[in-house]
């Protein structure tokens, strides 16, 4: 499989403390460190974008004491967050652990395919929350998985997150909708600029690790829980 990991993935992996989800500070260390281990492989895309936002985490959870993300944990010590960001860094480099996937044109574009959908429906998250719409970079990062499917089919790539708006909104885009509501929001319009028709078999698949089912996740990668293979170092904050 094809894996396009949102940031709060990638970010929780090494730092636990950053994710709220119970279940996804244990699956994603068990998808990842099968990956890492080779017991599995699976090829992980990461935006560049996305990467720019782990750096973030990390030195929010550093120096944002006055952050409510943070004020309950308290900061993590400066020589973790060094450990972090020089670990991160190595796993980025030269694709040792993550493929930078950069931002193109064709991305860009393709947010035309995405936004109007997020926009038009109330995709809320979780009840007794408001509705607000993603922002650009979950619609960017749906784009970015549109030209994977093009280049390695749907049934192989799969956008992994821990957020159930972003994963809501994948939903929606691969429901099938309406000739009349495809028509009322211009995605045709869309499809002339990006060379791409609409319709839900351009979307990628898309698994919320925070949420999904063990059905769920079986039918995603193959196996749940993923093969493990040599143990491998863990780089992660442990609390």
């Amino acid at each position: 499989m094809y894996l396009l990991v949102d940031a709060n993935v990638a970010a929780g992996y090494y730092l636990r403390r950053s994710l709220r989800s119970r279940k996804a500070k244990e699956r994603i260390p068990q998808l990842l460190d099968s990956i890492r281990s080779g017991a599995s492989t699976h090829f992980l895309y990461l935006p560049n974008f996305c990467i720019a936002e782990v750096f973030s985490v990390f030195a929010k959870h550093c120096f944002g004491h006055w952050n409510p993300h943070v004020r309950n944990q308290g900061t993590i010590d400066s020589r973790v967050y060094q450990s972090l960001v020089k670990q991160f860094s190595q796993d980025i480099h030269n694709g040792a652990f993550w493929y930078q996937y950069e931002l193109s044109r064709y991305h860009i574009l393709g947010v035309d395919l995405v936004s109007p959908i997020d926009h038009y429906f109330q995709i809320t998250r979780k009840k007794g929350r408001p509705h607000v719409p993603a922002g650009t970079l979950d619609h960017l990062i749906i784009s970015m998985g549109i030209q994977l499917v093009q280049i390695h089919g749907q049934d192989n790539v799969v956008l992994v997150t821990t957020d159930d708006r972003l994963a809501r909104i994948v939903e929606k885009c691969r429901s099938g909708l309406p000739t009349a509501t495809v028509k009322k929001l211009k995605l045709q319009r869309a499809s002339e600029i990006t060379g791409k028709q609409f319709s839900q078999a351009i979307f990628p698949r898309c698994i919320d690790l925070s949420d999904a089912t063990r059905a769920e996740l079986q039918e995603t990668f193959g196996a749940w829980p993923p093969p493990t293979g040599p143990k491998v170092k863990a780089y992660r904050w442990p609390k």
